[in-house]
């Protein structure tokens, strides 16, 4: 049971109750208390539960404010990616008790994100959280006026307004750059200074990534040699192509480095470790490994560092964001919220070895 469904069955037996019990709730549910507790916060910040000892009961609204609406259908519109699920449960949580939502899942491919949304529009949703498929660099006309000719709220999750200056739409994303930075700054204060980089994506996050990486390279005082691998190296395809892993040691080995910041591509990482290991290279004693994105990352051998976007947050916050602009439209320039990551430190990152 996804935790939407879940909160929603949560919120259903407090309806008919008046009150739910934790301990039922782990016993109806089949969970343990700790998701049974994490599920109650979630209806608790959102003021549809008030915690008691042992459970929690319905909220009653303020006398001024009304109680949320729970008639808003919302479309939304992401890419088919891993990623993107977790930023889905989000929205699943700040949708508990306010309406439903409407999913489609594109191919990383703009005309059939217009035709999607086209499609979501006309039957009706409320208003949309949409993740275009777009470079962030690049101005589009076209899309400018499909995005102005839409007649609902949108919010854009994990994108901005492409072609830089004042945004047009909101937009909820995570903080990029600064995770980037804060990945650098780390090994910089272990005292690397010569880095290669892995980034093969080519969606507005890879952009931001990459864009913070430059800025820290700069900022830290950061060998300038220090270079990134990416498609042309590498390969484009949905995976690392044989011997890409190769590629990347060729380079380390070839201008010095002592550490890898490692964008996507978990997967490939413990490739990148194994194949280290062959060529003497320990990690992290001669080679220090920082994912960005922590799915895979706990479970190598080492486990990886990683800085962990909060995707669920990132969901949660755009949704809460439409539903206020579907609620009460307003004419205020449209807001900009960035969402930080963490940087989770584990056994691969070591200061470089003495020379």
């Amino acid at each position: 049971m996804l935790a939407a469904e879940r909160r929603a069955r949560i919120l259903d037996l407090a309806r008919q109750d008046g009150a739910v019990r934790i301990s039922r709730l782990v016993t109806d549910l089949g969970v343990s208390h700790v998701t049974i507790r994490r599920d109650l916060d979630a209806l608790v910040a959102d003021r549809l539960l008030d915690k008691v000892r042992g459970g929690a009961i319905l909220s009653a609204a303020p006398d001024d404010q009304p109680a949320r609406s729970a008639s808003a259908t919302i479309g939304v519109v992401i890419p088919t990616s891993y990623y993107y699920r977790f930023v889905v449960d989000g929205i699943g949580d700040a949708m508990t008790g306010r309406g439903e939502m409407k999913l489609a899942i594109s191919e990383y491919d703009l005309a059939e994100e217009y035709r999607l949304v086209r499609e979501l529009v006309d039957s009706g949703v409320d208003g949309l959280l949409w993740v275009p498929s777009i470079s962030e660099r690049d101005e589009d006309a076209d899309f400018a006026a499909f995005v102005a000719g839409l007649t609902v709220p949108v919010v854009f999750v994990e994108r901005e307004t492409p072609g830089g200056g004042l945004g047009a739409v909101c937009s909820v994303r995570s903080a990029h750059e600064r995770g980037a930075m804060s990945a650098l700054r780390h090994l910089r204060d272990l005292g690397h200074r010569r880095l290669v980089m892995v980034s093969r994506g080519s969606s507005q996050s890879a952009e931001f990534v990459r864009r913070g990486w430059a800025d820290a390279v700069g900022r830290l005082g950061l060998d300038p040699s220090s270079t990134v691998l990416g498609p042309q190296e590498l390969g484009a395809g949905p995976t690392w192509e044989r011997g890409s892993a190769d590629v990347v040691l060729d380079t380390v080995q070839r201008i010095g480095a002592t550490a890898v910041f490692s964008h996507g591509d978990e997967n490939s990482l413990f490739g990148l470790v194994q194949n280290a290991r062959g060529r003497g290279l320990s990690v992290p004693e001669q080679l220090s490994i920082v994912a960005y994105d922590d799915d895979v990352s706990a479970h190598a051998d080492p486990p990886i560092s990683a800085v962990a976007p909060d995707r669920r947050r990132v969901g949660a916050h755009a949704t809460r964001l439409l539903l206020d602009l579907i609620s009460e439209p307003s004419a205020e320039p449209p807001l900009q919220l960035q969402v930080e990551p963490r940087l989770i430190l584990r056994a691969s990152t070591a200061p470089p070895p003495t020379p």
